[in-house]
């Protein structure tokens, strides 16, 4: 996300008197929230394709000058006002259930009202934009990949999974189908959808037979 970064003035010719630093409008969370909220809604009823910064700044009161400012690319925007709203999942203890609370909160997005139409828009984006595309691999790794990796290497020192299991294949494997569904079918995301994935990963990663 973009920085704004006043301009310090000029030393004066004497000396005498610390330079006075010119400052530009301050980022307040109350602005960003409304920038982001509006973003969301655009994107939502409008998709990635439609996606217009003009109403954006309009329904967010906000100048065209300060979206710019703030977010590197419109891509930016529209991937960010999408990810904050995927909520922090479930503690847990079973080791299934933890991999669930890693992908539930997101497909729980996909399930409630425009969520999927939302998500639809925020993987074109960061198709389409470099900048965009490395805020959503940071967002994915930091909240799936991580705690996913977690949680499998204590299954394979249980013996639960094999040793050799591959972090993109599991990752892949587990939500694989649910960008087939979101992007190519358009369909929705089952309720027990979850489950579902978990299982056929741990299938695919269990250990061979007398291993």
């Amino acid at each position: 996300m973009a920085q704004d970064h006043s301009t310090p003035a000029t030393q004066p010719s004497d000396g005498k008197t610390p330079p006075r630093r010119r400052v530009g409008p301050r980022r307040s969370q109350a602005s960003t929230d409304a920038v982001l909220d509006a973003a969301y809604g655009e994107l939502a009823e409008q998709g990635w394709r439609g996606f217009s910064v003009d109403r954006v700044a309009k329904s967010a009161r906000a100048s065209k000058q300060t979206i710019y400012r703030w977010w590197k690319t419109p891509a930016c925007l529209a991937v960010e006002s999408v990810l904050r709203r995927v909520p922090e999942g479930r503690s847990a203890q079973d080791a299934r259930d933890r991999i669930s609370a890693v992908v539930e909160p997101m497909l729980l997005m996909l399930r409630s009202g425009d969520g999927a139409h939302a998500w639809r828009g925020a993987l074109l984006a960061a198709a389409d934009d470099e900048a965009a595309g490395e805020l959503f691999r940071g967002w994915f790794a930091e909240r799936i990949k991580a705690p996913m990796r977690h949680v499998l290497a204590e299954m394979a020192i249980r013996g639960q999974v094999r040793r050799d299991w591959d972090m993109d294949m599991a990752t892949e494997l587990m939500l694989g189908p649910v960008w087939h569904r979101l992007i190519a079918m358009r369909g929705p995301v089952p309720e027990n959808y979850a489950r579902r994935l978990i299982d056929n990963v741990l299938r695919a990663l269990a250990p061979e037979p007398g291993a």
